[in-house]
């Protein structure tokens, strides 16, 4: 009896030790991947591939290019109608032409040269009618010609001050509005001419390729995938009683099979409602089977893979 007496008191302080001490049991997690998928806005035949599974991509490196017959096409039409928008809007600020001024300026000295004839006709028939040398009739038709000749030279005149004027304010306020919306559109076809080039956005690995050399990429389907650097989590998740202790910021150990280095991460998300599995009752005596998902992000080339169970451990 003294025997059974002294080992229960061992075996109680044995369960008292390992309950009260040491820190708390490394959680389980697993890796996830966050891609990039690259696509294009248009559909299009791939007319080259640059890039296959396993490659390192920079920011700006092209990774495929798609035809651009079409979208050339459609750039050179709209930069011919930007040029053509652009020279009316000067034409009409400007006045006249050089050529149009000429004309105008020639029928002004032969409205002059009529005007002068006109005069000197009308001074003679004055003197002759004196002497009753001339009827009354001719001298009022010699009158008449004088003052014709007179207004054309007048409309001569208000001719070319018309023509050296712009055009009215609304006609050249209209014709800038045409020239800027035309510069516009050839601004957009630029654009959508550099986009039959698919670029990366950041640095990281492809994954995956969907489209290749010589075949049709649907519009938004995308042509290939994309890890970033920066693109690794790890999900793993708590008990609830332990959820103040992984709260956004946290610093946490991952540790992986053969490694004994553990690569440190930071939590980004806790989420907001907890979890069960199977389905129980809130009661003081299962709530322990109650969990938070947790996420947290790890750094640049941590050199873990999608899919890869790890330990993860408060540091």
């Amino acid at each position: 009896m003294a025997k059974f007496k002294l080992l229960s008191l061992l075996l109680t302080l044995v369960l008292v030790g390992c309950s009260s001490g040491g820190s708390p049991e490394a959680l389980t997690g697993y890796i996830e991947a966050e891609y990039v998928y690259i696509s294009a806005l248009e559909t299009g035949w791939i007319t080259a591939s640059t890039v296959r599974e396993g490659d390192r991509v920079s920011p700006g490196q092209v990774l495929l290019t798609l035809d651009s017959e079409r979208q050339t096409l459609e750039l050179n039409e709209a930069t011919q109608r930007a040029v053509q928008a652009q020279a009316q809007n000067r034409d009409l600020g400007s006045g006249a032409r050089p050529e149009e001024l000429a004309r105008l300026d020639a029928q002004l000295a032969e409205a002059k040269s009529a005007l002068r004839l006109a005069a000197i006709e009308l001074r003679r028939l004055r003197g002759l009618r004196s002497k009753g040398a001339v009827s009354e009739a001719a001298l009022d038709k010699a009158d008449a010609e004088y003052s014709a000749s007179k207004a054309r030279v007048e409309s001569a005149t208000a001719a070319i001050s018309v023509a050296k004027l712009p055009a009215r304010q609304e006609a050249v306020l209209a014709a800038k509005a045409a020239a800027e919306a035309a510069s516009a559109v050839q601004a957009k076809a630029q654009w959508r001419l550099e986009q039959r080039q698919l670029s990366a956005r950041q640095a990281g690995l492809v994954t995956a390729v969907y489209y290749r050399q010589g075949e049709q990429l649907p519009a938004g389907a995308p042509a290939l995938a994309l890890l970033p650097d920066d693109g690794l989590k790890v999900r793993f998740f708590i008990p609830q009683s332990r959820a103040v202790e992984f709260s956004p910021g946290t610093e946490v150990g991952i540790r992986q099979d053969g490694s004994a280095d553990a690569i440190r991460a930071t939590v980004s998300y806790l989420a907001e409602q907890v979890e069960f599995t199977p389905p129980v009752i809130y009661s003081v005596a299962n709530r322990e089977k109650l969990v938070f998902m947790v996420e947290a992000r790890l750094p640049a080339n941590s050199q873990l893979h999608a899919g890869q169970p790890v330990d993860v451990e408060l540091l």
